[in-house]
């Protein structure tokens, strides 16, 4: 080859180079259905979990919001929930619930959380409700009556550490 084309040449067959150390790896391919947790199945508790907050919620009827208490790591901390509705109770509910996953300072506490365990939106509390967040962070809500069906909205239930 002349110089002349090798200084034609040299510039793609450069860039054809460059681009390709930048494309990275090929792709994996997918794991196998039966090899992907389920959501729900990401916040399975074992037996003997330890309980990291307890929250304490009101939630009082015509209102968007409950407000009230997260206890952990010997903080109380105050909360706003958005999201949750009751049928069934008084002008007034108190809902109370275990926290589980919860690092140290509450940091992942905030955000986004789903009914986690197949539910479809509104659960009658006579087990609990079970919502969890991206980040992990799981809430058992336990039932404060017999009787009361507590709702989640339909893109979840918005948590917020302040008033």
């Amino acid at each position: 080859m002349t110089p002349r084309a090798l200084r034609r040449t040299l510039p793609g067959l450069l860039g054809a180079l460059a681009l390709a150390a930048c494309a990275g790896p090929p792709p994996q391919p997918a794991p196998a259905p039966d090899m992907v947790a389920a959501p729900g199945s990401l916040f399975t508790l074992s037996p003997g979990t330890p309980v990291d907050g307890n929250l304490r919620l009101t939630l009082r009827r015509g209102q968007p919001n409950a407000t009230g208490i997260l206890a952990t790591n010997g903080e109380n901390l105050p909360v706003t929930v958005t999201g949750l509705t009751v049928e069934g109770g008084g002008a007034r509910v108190d809902l109370r619930g275990q926290v589980y996953g919860l690092p140290r300072g509450g940091s992942d506490f905030p955000g986004t959380y789903r009914i986690v365990d197949g539910g479809s939106g509104s659960a009658a509390l006579t087990g609990g409700l079970r919502l969890g967040n991206d980040n992990l962070v799981l809430i058992v809500m336990q039932p404060p009556r017999e009787g009361m069906v507590l709702g989640v909205a339909p893109g979840g239930v918005v948590t917020r550490l302040g008033r």
